[in-house]
């Protein structure tokens, strides 16, 4: 790995380890000074903000320095942290201003480090390059909040956020040097100024990739989504606490697993290999459909879990093989939108649907889509390669 990719990995470290760290600060002192209704009103207020900016976040990275855009991202974000501890007199308006600022900063650097990735490593070392980074980041989800607890319990919440921000400070100095924009000599001509319309004009124009983001959005709204809040409420209720517990963990520690492992192995046809993986969190949904004793569950979630995180890194190393490096910046804020935006909705009609039609049928729905639409998209002509076709090496690309 080269030494900017190195620079980067260490930025994105220290800012993944705070935001992980200071996600209970938040609900701890959210909940302390304004009640359970201002948690709710942060987290809406952070994701609306994500995904509202998030394809000009994309824009931004393909016409700017990429460096200069996380850079900038991670400094909203500190001052978006920093502004509870800054500012005496805190009301709610403040707390929504400083979601606010946290949601545009994840806007701008999510898809300049997406896009900036393949312009410091080589192309055949994206998935591990990728993995590393997603590793990073499903390890400080698992023990961040852990550490973020024990924190609080002998600290104030907000010197914890005092240190979350420091750490998106200090992952601003740690960024490799801004490098030169991308040369546009293998991208169609003025495809670094072009803006949304010509990136979406470009994902329908292969279709292996406009059928796999339609297969996110219906595993999404179907099954991810609402089956993330269900979860969480069918454990509590049939396993109490510890339950829940065991399963959350099954489920990190899994992603973790799966990723290390993507990062390692790339079969010949990554897409039949990750669409089989999604093939197997239908029994999960039929856990959450249907009682069965918490081992069972547990080992679903596990053996499902590393199935489904293959996708992320092969399906995010092809996407940048298949695109011009000029147009990374706003396919991967595409990409990241789909799931971004019918996430909210899923998990909104989780529990209407669940008095609607009843648990169980939520739990069969759930698992149709995950059977359904996986097996169906394999039919789409590359996409069982994501883009290579069988023979041709990892850095050719497949004919459009």
């Amino acid at each position: 790995m080269t030494r900017d990719f190195r620079r980067l990995w260490f930025s994105f470290t220290l800012s993944t380890a705070g935001t992980g760290v200071s996600m209970v600060a938040f609900s701890v002192y959210l909940l302390d000074e304004f009640g359970a209704w201002a948690v709710g009103s942060f987290m809406a207020v952070l994701a609306f903000a994500r995904l509202i900016l998030l394809p000009w976040g994309g824009v931004l990275a393909d016409k700017r320095s990429r460096v200069g855009v996380i850079r900038t991202g991670y400094g909203l974000s500190a001052l978006g942290t920093s502004l509870i501890v800054l500012i005496p007199h805190r009301g709610m308006g403040v707390i929504l201003v400083s979601a606010s600022l946290q949601g545009a900063g994840y806007a701008l650097f999510s898809p300049a480090i997406r896009a900036l990735l393949p312009e410091l490593v080589p192309l055949d070392l994206l998935e591990r390059a990728k993995g590393r980074l997603t590793a990073t980041d499903g390890l400080f989800a698992l023990v961040g909040p852990a550490i973020g607890g024990a924190a609080v319990a002998y600290a104030d919440a907000q010197i914890v956020l005092v240190l979350d921000a420091c750490c998106y400070v200090l992952a601003m100095l740690s960024l490799p040097a801004p490098a030169r924009p991308p040369s546009g000599a293998a991208a169609p001509k003025g495809s670094r100024a072009g803006g949304l319309r010509e990136s979406v004009r470009a994902i329908t124009e292969v279709p292996w990739v406009t059928y796999g983001m339609a297969q996110a959005a219906v595993q999404i709204l179907l099954g991810f989504a609402p089956g993330s809040v269900l979860i969480r409420i069918v454990a509590e209720e049939r396993y109490h606490s510890g339950g829940l517990g065991i399963i959350l963990s099954a489920s990190g520690g899994a992603g973790l697993v799966g990723t290390l492992i993507a990062a390692r192995w790339v079969p010949r046809m990554p897409g039949f290999v990750a669409n089989l993986g999604f093939v197997s969190y239908a029994s999960v949904e039929l856990c959450i459909g249907f009682p069965v004793p918490l081992p069972v569950f547990a080992a679903s979630v596990f053996i499902a879990g590393v199935g489904i995180s293959f996708h992320g890194i092969w399906w995010y190393a092809a996407l940048s093989r298949n695109f011009p490096n000029a147009m990374l910046g706003r396919v991967s804020s595409a990409d990241e939108s789909v799931t971004g935006a019918l996430e909210p909705v899923g998990m909104a009609l989780a529990i209407p649907a669940v008095h609607l039609i009843g648990i169980e049928a939520v739990g069969l729905l759930g698992a149709l889509a995950f059977v359904i639409a996986p097996l169906a998209v394999l039919a789409v002509r590359d996409f069982p390669g994501y883009g290579r076709r069988p023979g041709t090496p990892r850095t050719e690309l497949s004919p459009r």
